[in-house]
C-alpha cells in the first residue's frame, strides 16, 4: 500500500506540478487581482466644466433587440437630416447664357453687325468658361477641405477611448442642426470629443442648438472646448469572491478529476495522495 501511495505521488507530481503551483499561489493571485482594481484602464471620461457628469448607464441593460432599433431609428434619422439639408441648399446662381453662335445669314449678310454679334458671343462664352472653371476649382477645393476634416474627425473617433462614442455621436446629431455640425467639425480642434460630451449632456447640447446665428455659435463652440476635461475612467473592482476563490478553482478541477476516476476503478488511493500533497505545500 505505501509503495502504491509513492507511486501516485511520483505521478501526481509529474503530471500536475503547475495545477498544485497554482494553488500554493492563491495569496499572490488575490494580491495580483487586488492591484488591478485599483489601476486605471485605458478609457476615458470626458466632462464640461461645471456641468454634471451624466449617470453612466450599463450598455448590457438593454437588450440586443433593443439596441438594434435604436440603431435602425439613428440611421433614419441621419438619412432625414441629409434630406432636410439638401432641400435647404441655397440656390446657385444663374449662369452666363452663351446663347447660339450667331451666323452671318442670322444676320441677314450683314457683316458689321455680324462681325458685332460673334464678338459679343466670344466674350460670354469666355466669361461663361471661366465662371464654370472657378465653380468646378471651388467645389474641388471644398471637397478636398471637407474630406480632410472628416478625415481627421474619424481619427478622432477611432482614438478617443470611450466605450460608448456612437450613442452620444448620435444623441448630439439629433439635437444639433447639420449647420451647426459642420461648424463643430470646420472650427473645433478636438470635435470628436466635443461630439462626444455634448451627446453625453443633452442639457447642454440644446442650449447650443438654440443659438441660431452661426457666429454666435462658433464663439460659444469655442468657449465651450476650453471646458472640457477628459480623466482616466477607474476599473470597476471585481467581487471579492470572484478574487478570493480563482486559485481554488483550478484545484477543485483537479480533484473533481481525481474523484471521478476514483468512481469509476473504485481505488481512491490518487485521491488521499493528492490530498496529502496540498495539506503539505500549505
Amino acid at each position: 500500500m505505501t509503495q502504491a501511495v509513492e507511486q501516485v505521488d511520483d505521478e501526481l507530481l509529474n503530471d500536475e506540478p503547475e495545477v498544485v503551483e497554482d494553488e500554493v499561489e492563491t495569496p499572490e493571485v488575490e494580491t495580483e487581482e487586488s492591484e488591478t482594481t485599483e489601476e486605471e484602464t485605458d478609457e476615458i471620461e470626458v466632462h464640461i466644466e461645471g456641468e454634471s457628469p451624466p449617470p453612466e448607464e450599463d450598455e448590457q441593460v438593454a437588450p440586443q433587440w433593443v439596441r438594434d432599433v435604436r440603431k435602425t431609428n439613428r440611421e433614419q434619422a441621419k438619412k432625414i437630416r441629409e434630406l432636410e439639408a439638401q432641400l435647404n441648399t441655397k440656390p446657385q446662381p444663374q449662369a452666363v447664357v452663351v446663347g447660339a453662335k450667331p451666323t452671318l445669314a442670322a444676320c441677314d449678310y450683314d457683316e458689321d453687325r455680324f462681325d458685332a454679334e460673334l464678338t459679343q458671343w466670344h466674350e460670354r462664352k469666355r466669361t461663361a468658361d471661366a465662371e464654370e472653371q472657378k465653380k468646378r476649382d471651388e467645389a474641388t477645393n471644398a471637397q478636398k477641405a471637407w474630406q480632410t476634416k472628416l478625415d481627421d474627425y474619424g481619427k478622432q473617433k477611432s482614438t478617443l477611448k470611450v466605450r460608448d462614442f456612437e450613442d452620444a455621436e448620435a444623441q448630439a446629431q439629433e439635437v444639433l442642426s447639420v449647420t451647426q455640425q459642420g461648424i463643430i467639425l470646420s472650427g473645433a480642434d478636438a470635435p470628436a470629443m466635443l461630439v462626444y460630451a455634448l451627446g453625453k449632456n443633452p442639457k447642454k447640447a440644446k442650449e447650443l442648438a438654440s443659438i441660431s446665428d452661426p457666429v454666435k455659435f462658433a464663439v460659444a463652440i469655442g468657449k465651450l472646448e476650453t471646458q472640457l476635461k477628459a480623466t482616466p475612467r477607474k476599473a470597476a473592482p471585481l467581487p471579492e469572491s470572484a478574487v478570493k476563490g480563482s486559485g481554488r478553482a483550478v484545484n477543485n478541477q483537479t480533484l473533481e478529476r481525481l474523484e471521478a476516476e476514483a468512481m469509476r476503478t473504485g481505488d481512491r488511493t490518487k485521491v488521499v495522495a493528492y490530498k496529502k500533497q496540498l495539506k503539505a505545500k500549505v
